[in-house]
C-alpha cells in the first residue's frame, strides 16, 4: 500500500509539474514567433547537452550511495558533487566570456542550478519523501512560468534571452528553497575533510563518467529525429510529427514518476534478497504486454479527438501518437531491467548497451527516414526493443559475476 500511495503522489505531482510548461507552449510560440521559438529550441538543446557533463549523473550516484552505505558521509558526497559542478560550470563560463556568448552563459548557469536541484530531488527520493519531492517540482514549474511571463511581458528586446534568464532565476530560487527552507537532510553529519572530499569526488567520477555515453544515447534519441526531419521534409510535416510526439511524451513522464516511487523499494528488495532475477524477468514480460495498452487506446480513439485537441491541421498526428506510444512504452520493461544494473553499479555495461541501441537508432533513422516520414517511429521502436533484449540477455551473466 505504501508503494501505491507514494506512486500516486509522484504521479499526480509529476503530471502537474510537467503540465505547466506544456500549457505555456502556445504562449511561447505566439510571443516569440517561429524564428524566436526555433532559436529557443536550439539553445535548450545545448542545455540538455551541457547537463550530461555538468550533472554527471550525480543524482544516481547519491541514490546508490544512500542504499549501499546509508547517510554516513553522504553530505561529503553531495558536497564533492557540487564542487565538481561549480568547477566545470566555471570553465564553461570562461569559454562563454572568451567567445562573448552571452546567452550560452545563461544556459550554463541554468544547467548548473538544474543539476543542484536534481541532487536535492534524489535526496528526497532516497528518504521516501514524495511530498517534499513533488513540492520542489511544483515550485520549479510555477516559478519558471511566472518569471517567464513577467519577463516577456514587462521587458523588451531579446525575448529568447529573457526566457532563458527566467529559467536561471527559477532554478536558482528552487535550489535555495530546497537546500535552506526544506533542508535538514543530514541528521548525523560527518566532518568534511580534504581526504573524504577526494574519495567522494573519485566516487562521483567513477559513477558518472561511464554514464556519459548512456546519457548521450538519450540525447541522440531525443533530438536527432527533429534535425533530420527539418532537413528532409517540410515545416508542416515536422509540425504534425512533433505534435504527435509531444502528446505521446506524456507516457514516459508517467513511467518515470512511477519509477521514482518504486526505486527505493526495488533497491531495498534487492538488498534483502526479496527481489530475485527470476521475479525481475517475470515483471519485464508483464510490462512488455502492458506497454502496448496505451498505443491500443490511441489507435481506437476516433480521429476527431485528435482534431479537437490539436487542430484540424493535425489529424495525421494520430499515427505518430500511436506509434510513439509503442516506442515510449518499451521504456517500462527497460526500467524494470536497468534498475538492477544500476544497483550493482554496472554503469559501463549500461552505457555500452545504450550506445549499441543508439547506433542502431541512427542507422534506422537514416535508412527509414529517407523513404518516408511515417517510417521514422520504427527507428525508436526497434532500437528500444534491441536495448531491452540485450539487458534481458546480460542480466543472468552479471548476476553470476555479482554473486562470485
Amino acid at each position: 500500500m505504501r508503494i501505491f500511495k507514494d506512486s500516486f503522489i509522484y504521479l499526480i505531482g509529476e503530471l502537474f509539474a510537467k503540465s505547466l510548461p506544456f500549457l505555456m507552449l502556445p504562449y511561447l510560440t505566439r510571443k516569440l514567433g517561429p524564428d524566436g521559438f526555433g532559436e529557443l529550441s536550439y539553445y535548450l538543446t545545448w542545455l540538455a547537452l551541457f547537463g550530461i557533463f555538468i550533472g554527471l549523473s550525480q543524482e544516481g550516484a547519491v541514490t546508490r550511495y544512500f542504499y549501499f552505505y546509508g547517510k554516513k558521509a553522504l553530505n561529503t558526497v553531495v558536497t564533492a558533487g557540487y564542487l565538481y559542478n561549480v568547477v566545470i560550470s566555471s570553465i564553461l563560463l570562461l569559454g562563454c566570456w572568451f567567445f562573448q556568448a552571452e546567452i550560452m552563459a545563461y544556459i550554463v548557469l541554468a544547467t548548473m542550478f538544474q543539476s543542484f536541484i536534481n541532487v536535492q530531488l534524489a535526496l528526497r527520493q532516497c528518504q521516501k519523501q514524495p511530498v517534499k519531492y513533488i513540492t520542489l517540482q511544483i515550485i520549479l514549474s510555477l516559478t519558471s512560468v511566472i518569471f517567464t511571463i513577467a519577463a516577456l511581458e514587462l521587458l523588451s528586446g531579446d525575448l529568447v534571452a529573457y526566457r532563458i534568464l527566467a529559467i536561471v532565476v527559477a532554478n536558482a530560487l528552487t535550489f535555495f528553497i530546497a537546500s535552506v527552507v526544506l533542508g535538514d537532510l543530514f541528521s548525523n553529519k560527518n566532518r568534511i575533510s580534504l581526504k573524504r572530499l577526494k574519495l567522494s569526488a573519485l566516487y562521483i567520477l567513477s559513477f558518472g563518467i561511464p554514464l556519459i555515453l548512456h546519457q548521450s544515447s538519450f540525447f541522440i534519441k531525443g533530438q536527432l529525429d527533429r534535425l533530420f526531419i527539418y532537413e528532409q521534409y517540410t515545416k508542416a510535416e515536422l509540425g504534425i510529427y512533433s505534435a504527435g510526439v509531444q502528446v505521446a511524451a506524456v507516457l514516459p513522464i508517467v513511467f518515470m514518476a512511477l519509477n521514482k516511487a518504486i526505486v527505493p523499494y526495488y533497491y531495498q528488495g534487492l538488498k534483502e534478497n526479496k527481489l530475485t532475477i527470476k521475479k525481475i524477468k517475470k515483471y519485464t514480460v508483464l510490462c512488455l504486454t502492458l506497454c502496448l495498452v496505451p498505443a491500443l487506446i490511441s489507435f481506437i480513439l476516433p480521429q476527431k479527438i485528435y482534431s479537437l485537441f490539436l487542430g484540424e491541421e493535425y489529424t495525421d498526428s494520430k499515427y505518430f501518437v500511436t506509434m510513439y506510444l509503442i516506442g515510449y512504452g518499451i521504456s517500462l520493461p527497460y526500467l524494470i531491467l536497468v534498475n538492477y544494473f544500476f544497483y550493482i553499479s554496472r554503469n559501463f555495461l549500461i552505457s555500452s548497451l545504450n550506445i549499441v541501441s543508439s547506433v542502431s537508432y541512427v542507422f534506422l533513422l537514416v535508412v527509414l527516414g529517407w523513404n518516408s516520414i511515417s517510417y521514422i517511429p520504427y527507428a525508436l521502436i526497434f532500437s528500444n526493443f534491441i536495448l531491452v533484449f540485450l539487458l534481458w540477455i546480460y542480466i543472468d551473466k552479471v548476476e553470476l559475476v555479482h554473486e562470485k
